[in-house]
Parts: C-alpha cells; sequence; structure tokens
C-alpha cells in the first residue's frame, strides 16, 4: 500500500512539472498591443476651393482615428495610426451633395512618450450629381501618446479639380 501511494504521488508530482513547462510558453507570449479610436465630428465646415469648375462644400461626417504603439529594442515608441473619413458635403454653389469616404496609414517613431504630428487625408469627392468630382485633402492635428491619449482636430478642408487616384 505504501508502494502504491509513492507510486501515485510522483506520478502526480511528475504530472505537474509537465503542466508547469507546457503552460509556460503560453503565458510567456507577446500580447498584440491595444488598439485606442477617437472619433471627430466634422459639423458644416466649408471647403476651401482650389478649382476653377469645382466649388466650396459644406461638409458633415466623421474622421476616426485608431493608433496603436509599440516600443522597439531601442527603445523607441512607434506609432501606427489610421485615420478614415466618412462625409457628406453640399456644394455652396450648385447645392449639389457630395460623398467622400477614404482611409490613410501613418507612422511615427521617437524616444518620447507622446508624437504631435500633422498630416494630410485625401479622398475623392465624389459628387452624386453633374458637378465635376474633386480631391478633398484634410489637413488633421494629431497628438498621441503611450497610454492611449489621442487628440486630433481637422485644421482645414480644401478641394482641387480631379479624384486623388
Amino acid at each position: 500500500m505504501l508502494h502504491r501511494s509513492q507510486c501515485l504521488a510522483v506520478s502526480l508530482a511528475v504530472c505537474l512539472i509537465a503542466i508547469q513547462f507546457s503552460a509556460t510558453p503560453v503565458f510567456a507570449q507577446a500580447v498584440p498591443p491595444v488598439t485606442y479610436r477617437l472619433t471627430t465630428y466634422v459639423d458644416n465646415q466649408a471647403t476651401v476651393n482650389n478649382c476653377s469648375a469645382g466649388e466650396p462644400v459644406n461638409l458633415n461626417g466623421t474622421v476616426v482615428l485608431s493608433y496603436q504603439v509599440s516600443a522597439d529594442s531601442s527603445g523607441a515608441n512607434n506609432f501606427s495610426i489610421t485615420a478614415t473619413n466618412n462625409l457628406t458635403g453640399v456644394g455652396q454653389t450648385s447645392n449639389s451633395n457630395y460623398l467622400a469616404s477614404d482611409s490613410n496609414d501613418y507612422s511615427a517613431s521617437t524616444g518620447d512618450s507622446s508624437k504631435d504630428m500633422t498630416v494630410e487625408l485625401s479622398a475623392d469627392l465624389k459628387s452624386q450629381g453633374s458637378t465635376p468630382n474633386m480631391t478633398l485633402v484634410q489637413t488633421l492635428h494629431i497628438v498621441v501618446d503611450t497610454s492611449g491619449n489621442i487628440t486630433a482636430e481637422v485644421v482645414s478642408d480644401t478641394t482641387s479639380c480631379g479624384s486623388s487616384n
């Protein structure tokens, strides 16, 4: 009886050790970076028109920013940002309707814990009538940090002739 108890105890100890070694790699795997999001609302913002065939357009909708931050082996913080707009607009001259929906990716690396950047988000501003399509360029001012804080604003909106593609 004592021999069976010792064999059972040894078997149990071997099983526990095996479980510990097989579970260690699962818990030691890297956790994917968290994605942070911010929605900025565009409310009746007028574009500056740089197109002789175009017109200023009043824009409404959203610009959604999402970003991740990771540190590399040198200790630099790498910020990956995606800006996506989903906008409707009305021409100030023709009253024509316009749509814009596009996204751009941006990246920055710094030894600091935050990054302040100004970027341009381009999108086709598609006429829903007989007026010509234009290119919309939104200038965005973005500040992100390693703690998950993000601020952003649309600084300006300009239109030019043709499409961005």
